[in-house]
């Protein structure tokens, strides 16, 4: 699917330094969770998205606790998640951006309830970021996707990886004060010397 969704025209609180944040969380709790993949021991594909999906919605928690566009939306459903940024909510899932799973396509209640407390002229679209895998699960990609009520995708952008905000202003030691220094002529100098080897010898 074409990278055609530019979302700083139509959201502007979606920034690349903030989508690159969350998709930088969802790729490193999927990369993660791989290493503790143990079929021998008995896990199976549902139990590993299973465990994904609960420490990727721990890793966004935590991340709103630190970033305050980013919220958490209160859902009916437990295990249903959704999160906003700066209001607008969207949902997560692995998989592609052109063929989202059945149950992503819906509006859940909580994001009902984010559009009557948030009036934007798009909010009437699905937002999703869809976490695409390589061949041995690893999070490849991770795009922004929106989709109409249909659940037709009208737009698509390839979120980059580690951006990170250049906002943080170096740590400067305060300025000290110094008195300005008075110099004396050489000449002066000498010619207080002399007079107090005169005294001195009277």
């Amino acid at each position: 699917m074409i990278n055609d969704l530019k979302p700083t025209e139509k959201y502007p609180a979606f920034t690349d330094n903030r989508l690159s944040l969350i998709a930088d969380a969802l790729r490193d709790v999927r990369n993660k969770t791989l290493e503790l993949y143990d079929p021998l021991g008995g896990d199976d594909a549902w139990s590993h998205g299973c465990r994904v999906y609960s420490r990727s919605r721990h890793a966004l928690i935590q991340l709103s606790l630190r970033h305050p566009w980013l919220s958490i939306v209160e859902e009916d459903a437990r295990l249903r998640f959704t999160f906003a940024i700066e209001g607008i909510p969207i949902r997560f899932y692995r998989g592609s951006p052109d063929d989202p799973p059945a149950n992503y396509l819906v509006t859940t209640y909580g994001e009902l309830a984010q559009r009557q407390l948030f009036q934007h002229r798009e909010t009437d679209k699905i937002l999703r970021i869809a976490v695409e895998t390589d061949r041995e699960g690893c999070a490849s990609t991770a795009k922004l996707v929106e989709l109409d009520k249909a659940g037709e995708a009208t737009g698509v952008y390839l979120i980059p990886f580690g951006i990170r905000a250049a906002n943080v202003a170096p740590l400067e030691a305060k300025a000290i004060h110094v008195e300005p220094v008075k110099l004396e002529a050489a000449s002066d100098k000498e010619s207080d010397v002399q007079k107090q080897k005169t005294k001195k010898a009277k």
